[in-house]
């Protein structure tokens, strides 16, 4: 008897352990639309995608840290669609976010933090196309602020508004990203 209330207590323990561990950090993975504008250029916005992962530590029930990576398509459409006036820049982004979530309700949250971006690539088409960043910096410094859902069997919405901070001196321009996102992701 001795044995199987200890074997029970076991399995109880193991259990409980693994459950405290799961509440204290989730792992996820996340993607969605982007549409994004650079601020100082007389363009529209060139529909792209990211997708990524991330990690929430959750601190104090309420309030959770959030670190990612994901991959995030950047850049812009100006012109006419025909072949002689129209220019699209897209830029390709590795983008490192650290958010702090704060449960507002019990399926709402709202989210703020920094972002550091790297620059990995560009497709530009216009009345020349080159794939060259020499006239970009390279990296990118952005907030980002949002606002969240926890839907049900792990996976959350969300909609978010990145704004850059520091200048990606495109073409020498005093330029900044601006991205709003709607994404879907899935807790594990």
């Amino acid at each position: 008897m001795k044995k199987l209330i200890f074997a029970f207590m076991m399995v109880f323990s193991a259990v409980s352990f693994q459950q405290a561990e799961a509440q204290f950090l989730q792992v996820g993975v996340r993607g969605g639309l982007n549409y994004p504008t650079i601020s100082g250029i007389e363009a529209g916005t060139y529909t792209g995608f990211h997708a990524g992962t991330y990690f929430r530590f959750n601190a104090l029930g309420l309030i959770s840290v959030e670190p990612g990576v994901q991959y995030s398509q950047k850049g812009y459409r100006a012109g006419e669609a025909s072949s002689m006036g129209s220019t699209s820049d897209r830029l390709h982004y590795i983008d490192v976010p650290v958010l702090v979530r704060v449960t507002i309700l019990p399926l709402v949250n709202i989210f703020a933090g920094p972002q550091a971006s790297y620059l990995v690539g560009r497709n530009y088409d216009g009345a020349t196309s080159f794939t060259t960043t020499d006239n970009l910096k390279n990296y990118d410094l952005s907030g980002v602020v949002g606002i969240g859902l926890n839907l049900p069997l792990g996976f959350n919405l969300q909609g978010s508004y990145d704004f850059g901070m520091t200048s990606l001196e495109y073409d020498g321009m005093d330029t900044r990203h601006n991205v709003v996102k709607i994404s879907l992701g899935k807790n594990f």
